[in-house]
């Protein structure tokens, strides 16, 4: 079992966090794992992607060419990045925001309004934990209660308060994909 997946948009929306929350869960898991962290110099407002290979066996390469799952947070990336998911993967994308999408008729697309049911919970500044909960329950990769457990060790101390803030936000994006 090999997986491989594209996580990107702009700085400032968690894009590496993200990343690091989804290998430090499948690490707690037992499998093997890299993390490639890629942004512009900008940080804020640049762009911003990660990539993040699970296997059960020793990984060759953090360098990831096409995926088999890609969570997009910005209309920048989703153009970027669509074509690099593999016929049958899965695309995440914030829909608050993503509005002109391009088709493909040979992958599964996650529509999810992750900026706008962050903002119900908490900021739209947080849709990153709407879209992992979603790929969460779809992907069905890593279990949620690792990554409930990885949020409560690597959100540092003196910002404890998010740690219940994601937990929520997480538990909403797997929800949304219950049936």
């Amino acid at each position: 079992m090999e997986q491989k997946i594209i996580i990107a948009g702009s700085g400032g929306q968690g894009i590496l966090f993200l990343g690091k929350v989804i290998a430090h869960a499948a690490m707690k898991q037992g499998l093997e794992v890299t993390w490639f962290p890629s942004y512009g110099a900008e940080m804020r407002g640049g762009t911003a992607n990660c990539m993040v290979v699970l296997s059960d066996e020793l990984i060759g390469s953090p360098i990831i060419k096409n995926s088999d799952y890609l969570i997009v947070l910005n209309e920048a990336s989703y153009k970027k990045f669509i074509n690099r998911l593999l016929p049958q993967g899965c695309i995440f994308y914030d829909s608050s925001i993503i509005k002109n999408t391009q088709e493909r008729e040979d992958i599964y697309y996650y529509a999810i309004e992750a900026s706008k049911e962050a903002s119900n919970l908490a900021t739209p500044k947080l849709a990153n934990m709407i879209l992992l909960g979603a790929f969460i329950k779809k992907s069905n990769i890593i279990n949620i209660e690792k990554v409930l457990e990885t949020i409560r060790e690597i959100i540092p101390a003196k910002r404890k308060e998010m740690i219940e803030i994601n937990n929520n936000l997480i538990m909403r994006g797997f929800s949304l994909l219950e049936n």
